[in-house]
């Protein structure tokens, strides 16, 4: 005879079965469902995005134009997504509509320049102050004490200097306020005369291409240094180094934080590392190399085609130093530069856009003569910077 108590409690334990079951397929279900959804709009993504890459425009339509004045002797470069404007006599800087965002007035004789992202650094050759500059305005001013030889700025403000005191030249480090972060001396007879600098994006790496002739011989060396916490246990915060024997290294850039490349007459090196960089591959070259471009994964050499079918060959290398592509040129052009994984190449009156790995995705004439190209906020948008107006392009 079956106990009562025993049949109800086996009865509510099925149904606590059931319940639990019912919950676990309702689970799975929707799991199913987001997951279907997640695939099926990845799938639609990739195929706007492989579109998009092999895409080919044939014109373009100016969408907006605001009037913009270039005085004389003026030169004009991107500063982030705004434009900047200097001479000898100071710098501006305005956004995409021709909106003056700030002016700041100066007096230099031979203006050094260097941009990282929407920060610059402007400062004299043998001058004696850095003005360090966003797209809000000045940051702050950095007197130097001793003739400027040569800077670069990071992406939050950092300048690592290069600066001259008679028989000893002196790197230092500033903050964009102008105090000094750090600082150590180098000589010609213990490590040579530094020709070259660079500085990552977060400011706490700094690389440096020292010239070295001993007896005739000569000898390149590229040096980091770090000036974070791993660096402080180091001699003047050195913390690796490679040297180039009958070899001059006169370019050397970090891509990014952890990622720089150095470009001598015959070989382009890469290193990687956020706090001790090492080199991860050394390609050798063939050929005068005419330029070096740099993007944020990437860097273009130049050359002279020698094949008679194009006037330059570019070769665009992956931070890996793999080669990633080949462009042959038949125009000459006033800058090469990279947007996520498109080269743009450009002159006054003409520019090429370009997938790396894939295909030209446009060739065409401008309507008005150029002097500076900015990448828009979409793939297929450019601002330019002509004569007398700010306009926005699309790509047809």
């Amino acid at each position: 005879m079956t106990n009562i108590r025993d049949y109800f409690r086996k009865k509510e334990k099925r149904q606590d079965d059931s319940l639990g079951m019912k919950i676990l397929k309702h689970r799975l279900v929707i799991l199913y469902r987001t997951v279907l959804i997640i695939a099926v709009v990845a799938a639609a993504t990739a195929v706007v995005i492989v579109q998009a890459k092999n895409r080919v425009y044939e014109s373009y339509e100016e969408i907006s134009s605001v009037p913009h004045e270039n005085i004389s002797g003026s030169v004009t470069a991107a500063l982030g997504e705004h434009i900047l404007t200097y001479s000898n006599d100071g710098a501006n800087c305005v956004n995409g509509e021709g909106e003056q965002l700030w002016n700041q007035t100066f007096e230099m004789q031979n203006p050094i320049v260097n941009i990282c992202g929407d920060v610059a650094a402007m400062g004299d050759y043998n001058g004696r102050i850095i003005y360090v500059m966003d797209s809000q305005g000045t940051r702050g001013e950095i007197d130097t004490k001793m003739p400027i030889r040569n800077f670069v700025v990071s992406a939050n403000g950092v300048v690592a200097a290069i600066l001259d005191d008679t028989n000893i030249t002196w790197i230092y480090l500033f903050d964009a306020s102008g105090n000094t972060l750090a600082y150590f001396k180098t000589t010609m007879k213990q490590s040579g005369y530094p020709i070259s600098i660079t500085i990552s994006d977060n400011g706490s790496l700094v690389g440096v291409s020292y010239l070295y002739v001993d007896s005739g011989v000569m000898k390149s060396s590229v040096a980091f240094y770090n000036f974070g916490p791993v660096g402080q246990n180091e001699i003047d915060n050195f913390v690796s180094g490679y040297d180039y024997m009958d070899s001059v290294v006169p370019y050397v850039h970090f891509l990014d934080s952890e990622t720089a490349v150095a470009v001598s007459d015959d070989r382009l090196v890469v290193y990687s590392g956020s706090q001790k960089p090492v080199s991860v591959a050394d390609v050798l070259l063939d050929g005068e190399i005419l330029g070096v471009y740099c993007g944020k994964d990437y860097a273009a050499l130049v050359y002279n085609d020698v094949t008679g079918n194009a006037i330059y060959k570019v070769d665009i290398y992956k931070d890996d130093g793999k080669l990633a592509d080949t462009l042959m040129l038949d125009f000459q052009f006033s800058d090469i530069i990279f947007s996520a994984d498109r080269v743009i190449v450009y002159n006054e009156q003409e520019m090429l856009v370009h997938t790396i790995g894939r295909m030209d995705n446009f060739a065409g004439n401008f309507q008005k003569s150029v002097q500076t190209l900015i990448p828009g906020k979409n793939a297929h948008e450019y601002i330019i910077v002509t004569a007398d107006s700010v306009d926005t392009i699309e790509l047809k």
